[in-house]
Formats: structure tokens, sequence, C-alpha cells
């Protein structure tokens, strides 16, 4: 049976590939990364998700940032990056595995590719290996992600 997603409720996400969290950096407060699980403070309850129009935001708990992009044209490797004001994703299950997930950016004018979050360098599981958008590929685990409801 497939997880449901809910509003309102804290997830730390993994990457399914590498197994690292989805991180927010500790040294610079923007970067997102992909970190090993600690379960430190920082990844217990990383992200609160919150639902609005079928999109999602998502909150880092710790620091009140949300998940967002960096400055720059939508195209593959453009980081993902902690910013103030909410930033709308798409959400859905992975089409070959129905536990895990897909963060989309949602789609957009004059843009015909669909781009996700990848995990950087063919998911890499170095701490520090950044996440960016990529266009979709359909067997990458490296763009999947596992959410675990939290505390």
């Amino acid at each position: 049976m497939p997880t449901e997603l809910q509003a309102g409720q804290r997830y730390s996400i993994t990457n399914v590939k590498s197994g690292t969290a989805l991180d927010l950096s500790g040294t610079d407060g923007v970067s997102i990364l992909g970190w090993q699980k600690h379960d430190g403070d920082n990844q217990k309850a990383s992200w609160e998700l919150q639902r609005d129009n079928n999109q999602w935001t998502f909150r880092n708990v710790a620091t009140g940032k949300f998940l967002g992009l960096a400055d720059g044209t939508l195209e593959n490797g453009l980081a993902l990056r902690a910013v103030e004001n909410a930033v709308a994703w798409d959400i859905f299950e992975d089409h070959d595995d129905h536990e895990v997930f897909r963060i989309f950016v949602p789609p957009r004018e004059h843009v015909e590719k669909k781009f996700n979050a990848d995990l950087s360098n063919h998911g890499d599981k170095a701490d520090g290996t950044p996440v960016a958008v990529w266009g979709k590929t359909q067997a990458s685990t490296n763009q999947t992600w596992r959410f675990q409801q939290r505390e």
C-alpha cells in the first residue's frame, strides 16, 4: 500500500539510491544537500509539509525556511535552496515504486520538460552532495525520495 502524505505533518526525507537525508546546510543555511542520516536535531523532523490546491510546500522545522530554487534559468542542474517564502511543488508517487515519491517543479509556461529533485552525481552518497533539479529519468532512483513521518 502506498504511503500517503499528510499536510501539517513533519517528515524526514531520504534519497532512495543513496539513503542520505534531504538536509539544509548548517554551514550556509541555504544549500540543500544529501547528508548521511544521523538523527540529529536538524534531521529528526526536518520538513513540515503543507498542501494548497494540490501542491505542496516544504518548511524546514529548524529554520522556518522553505524548499525552493536558486536564482537562474530552470534547467538541468539548477540547485535547490532554502528560501524565505513558500514555493509550491508537485509530489507524485514514483511510477515504478509506489512507496516512494518524486518532487517536481510545477509546470511553467514555455517549459516543456518535467524537472524533479535529483541527488547530484547520479545519487552520490557522500556528505554534502548537492540536490538540484533535473529532467525526469524513469529508472533513476537518485530522483526518488522516501518520506518518513516524524513527531
